[in-house]
């Protein structure tokens, strides 16, 4: 005989009463489509970091994301007058919280000022930022991200961007598995407010040569589970101090559109100081450090080509010639030349005259 017992739910235990387990008929009713602040790129919920290298203008940008979220306003579009049809993405409005760790009340002031300016924004744009404020968020601490999230709630933010992630680890060292914990609460964060979460951070010193064959998201900095706990990852990429910038997914955890896009900064200084008044970014064609190399070949190996013929041999050293005397510059590899003129010949860039030993090549 089968006896019933008076109290399951007791000896389920008290995560019997906290958490709501769901059924396949939970999994089958109508599941609400995803709202993106930026569309194809920045969904809610979610947790996001933008990195790059120091000087890379990531925290510029990503201002200038957030301003045309507080605002409604297409992100990136294409410089006036401009050639091409860059990549720019449609955002849809909603109040935005910055908390600054890095940068401090002065400078932050005065970027966020410059960024509305650049857009020509009313004062009273749903834009809202702190800069060193008290108490100090520690995201290792789950009772200070709750006081959080009381925040984000009571004032119905829905992107809330954070710089930077290393000064937010509280005494978890960002190399650690603990960063594991960390990105739990910002997870968490996301999810109870309904907001996107992007959190500023930095790329990885590079090696060298050493970081030639490494994955881009592998030069994230600190412990795997940073990139693991991600929903979208984007690297920017700067040389030296110039004013266009890549823009690169490294990680995508659903929907992704653009692999690479690319940015532009304008900006205005105050009359005879170098304080920033104004700022924005256009959207602007993308290329990574080895697609750049790659133009500059394609380039030089048309600009030989206008003067006259060449065998395979000779283009090749006249092309590694011209890049090694640019300045700063260093001769490709002669498998990358080669590579290069026969996906040029490939494609009816180039043509191929001769047998295969006496071959030249000329522009079509």
């Amino acid at each position: 005989m089968y006896t019933i017992d008076p109290e399951p739910e007791m000896k389920a235990g008290r995560l019997a009463e906290s958490w709501k387990l769901e059924t396949l008929e939970d999994a089958y009713s109508h599941v609400e489509p995803t709202r993106f602040l930026v569309d194809g790129l920045l969904p809610t919920p979610s947790l996001a970091i933008i990195y790059g290298g120091p000087g890379s203008l990531k925290s510029m940008l990503l201002a200038d994301m957030a301003m045309c979220i507080a605002s409604g306003k297409r992100w990136l579009e294409p410089l006036p007058n401009s050639d091409g049809s860059p990549v720019t993405f449609s955002c849809n409005q909603a109040k935005v919280l910055w908390v600054d760790f890095d940068n401090g009340r002065r400078r932050t002031r005065e970027r966020i000022g410059a960024i509305g300016r650049g857009h020509e924004l009313p004062a009273d744009t749903t834009f809202r930022y702190v800069s060193m404020p008290t108490p100090w968020l520690d995201a290792s601490d789950n009772s200070i991200i709750v006081e959080l999230a009381k925040l984000i709630q009571a004032n119905k933010f829905e992107l809330i961007v954070i710089d930077n992630l290393g000064l937010i680890t509280g005494d978890v060292e960002e190399n650690s598995g603990g960063m594991a914990t960390v990105m739990g609460h910002l997870r968490w964060l996301s999810e109870e407010c309904e907001a996107a979460v992007v959190i500023v951070h930095h790329q990885r010193k590079s090696n060298g040569g050493a970081d030639g064959g490494i994955r881009k998201g592998e030069t994230l900095r600190g412990h795997s589970t940073i990139e693991a706990s991600l929903d979208l990852a984007l690297l920017i990429e700067r040389h030296n101090r110039d004013d266009h910038i890549a823009i690169m997914a490294t990680k995508v955890r659903d929907y992704q559109q653009y692999d690479l896009f690319g940015a532009h900064w304008t900006y205005e200084h105050y009359e005879e100081t170098k304080m920033l008044w104004s700022g924005r970014f256009y959207g602007r064609a993308a290329y990574t450090g080895e697609e750049a190399v790659n133009v500059a070949i394609r380039a030089i190996i048309k600009q030989e080509l206008r003067i006259k013929s060449y065998s395979g041999k000779d283009l090749v050293d006249r092309v590694r010639d011209s890049m090694a005397a640019k300045p700063g510059g260093k001769a490709p590899g002669i498998n990358k030349v080669r590579g290069l003129i026969r996906e040029m010949v490939d494609n009816g860039e180039l043509l191929e005259d001769g047998s295969t030993k006496d071959k030249k090549y000329r522009l079509t």
